[in-house]
């Protein structure tokens, strides 16, 4: 058993090594057919783009200021979140009149949002609003999605028992949609990084990497611009471990 365990696990480290390979294969191949570094940088170019974003103290400064613009914005999408749940939890029907909302929110174009936004708030505040608004839908819909999972004998219990409502939620419900719950912060983490950098870009927040790659656009750096891509593809991807690996923590230590 552990023994084919340890070869699916190698399978699965081989194929995932040999998708990047197939991707920087494609790249050296399209690189070399059109040979235009300026449209089609070649592979040593983006890395040398890569690590010299971190030779540039703005740049750090910028990386860092994004990055705990996402992370506030998704913690106030929690909040939200987790106060529309119980709202719905303690009187479903209220989802009549949440879901209009949420489906607007949903389907309204980013580029639409951020340039409202970004007239009407401004460049600072504005990538916050326009993050929490297109990922707040994500936020809920996995929230109730999760609280659909609940054994329905166990809320009709609930119900029986003496204690506020926010205690009930808190004691009884939240831990058993804990593992959907961390699902979807790491749903809502990645698609609040591209919203939050889209943002940046439209509203032109000073100190961010929306307003780098705005300048990178004007000057057509395309290495640099692929460099960010791959670094925000990595930061993304590391915080999603991160999460998981607090994940499995937080379930071991319950089931111990």
């Amino acid at each position: 058993m552990r023994h084919s365990t340890t070869n699916k696990r190698i399978l699965s480290y081989s194929l995932l090594i040999s998708s990047f390979l197939f991707l920087i294969l494609i790249w050296t191949l399209v690189s070399i057919y059109y040979n235009n570094d300026l449209i089609f940088p070649s592979i040593n170019q983006i890395i040398q783009a890569f690590f010299g974003i971190f030779k540039e103290s703005t740049n750090m400064k910028a990386l860092f200021l994004t990055i705990m613009r996402v992370i506030v914005s998704v913690i106030v999408c929690f909040i939200l979140g987790f106060l529309i749940l119980s709202i719905y939890i303690i009187w479903p029907t209220s989802l009549a009149f949440f879901r209009p909302i949420i489906q607007i929110m949903r389907s309204t174009p980013l580029a639409i949002v951020s340039i409202f936004i970004f007239i009407l708030i401004g460049d600072k505040i504005g990538p916050y609003i326009i993050t929490i608004l297109m990922s707040l839908p994500v936020v809920v819909e996995g929230l109730i999605t999760s609280s659909g999972q609940i054994n329905k004998e166990i809320i009709d219990e609930v119900k029986t028992l003496k204690g506020s409502t926010f205690l009930k939620i808190k004691s009884i419900y939240l831990p058993i949609i804990f593992p959907y719950i961390m699902m979807t912060l790491v749903q809502s983490l990645g698609m609040s990084f591209k919203v939050m950098i889209m943002g940046e870009y439209i509203c032109q927040t000073p100190n961010s990497i929306g307003k780098i790659l705005y300048s990178v656009k004007m000057n057509i750096e395309m290495d640099t611009l692929i460099a960010y891509g791959i670094l925000i593809v990595i930061i993304v991807c590391l915080l999603e471990l991160f999460i998981k690996g607090i994940k499995k923590h937080l379930l071991r230590n319950v089931l111990s």
